[in-house]
């Protein structure tokens, strides 16, 4: 299945409460990979996810193969954020209201370099291009050592993709995340740094 091929649905409602579980154990799946580590329950993320749903301007939309849901991404509008991912944009006088931040994009390893994940990206920006309330678009990564224990030799990332959609780097807005890895015991805080798309005609994006 191609991007021309997949099945996209925005879950809110009543689809998000049918697909709720399966949507949960989508993000566990990869969330639970390099670079992310990430241990969490199905309980807290079915919990998550419901809360994103019902937020005003929040965003899940999701990619169907045969019906099975195989990639799906979620946002919301950063000032309705947590101060860890809000907080370095009003530190570099950025105005939180004016950006919509994606969550994540995640994609079962067996529908990954087809292009689907970056479809799913696009059709999201045009719901916030719609929306008319966001002079831009962004996201986290997280930042990982490059001699990182769990790092998979074949590990690439998807920094050049992300370049090609119009994302650029702001070397002057980070900040750091905490969560339990799947190998430890205890919660870290992670580094990030943020990608930034302008939606103004200046910015070229």
């Amino acid at each position: 299945m191609g991007p021309d091929e997949m099945q996209v649905e925005r879950l809110a409602g009543v689809t998000l409460a049918d697909r709720l579980e399966e949507l949960a154990a989508l993000r566990l799946a990869v969330l639970g990979e390099f670079p992310y580590l990430y241990r969490g329950s199905a309980a807290y993320e079915e919990r998550y996810l419901s809360d994103l749903g019902s937020l005003p301007g929040g965003l899940i939309l999701a990619a169907f193969d045969r019906n099975r849901m195989v990639a799906a991404v979620t946002g919301a509008p950063l000032d309705q954020e947590i101060d860890a991912l809000s907080d370095p944009f009003t530190h570099a006088d950025r105005d939180p209201g004016a950006i919509f931040y994606f969550g994540e994009v995640v994609v079962l390893p067996s529908h990954r370099g087809r292009g689907i994940g970056t479809a799913l990206l696009e059709i999201g920006e045009s719901h916030i291009r719609n929306d008319g309330r966001f002079a831009s678009a962004a996201f986290g990564e997280i930042v990982r050592s490059t001699d990182h224990p769990r790092r998979p030799k074949t590990y690439r990332t998807p920094d050049a993709a992300w370049r090609r959609l119009g994302y650029r780097l702001e070397p002057d807005i980070g900040g750091t995340l905490s969560w339990c890895d799947s190998c430890d015991r205890e919660e870290t805080a992670k580094p990030l740094r943020f990608w930034v798309k302008s939606f103004t005609p200046s910015a070229g994006a």
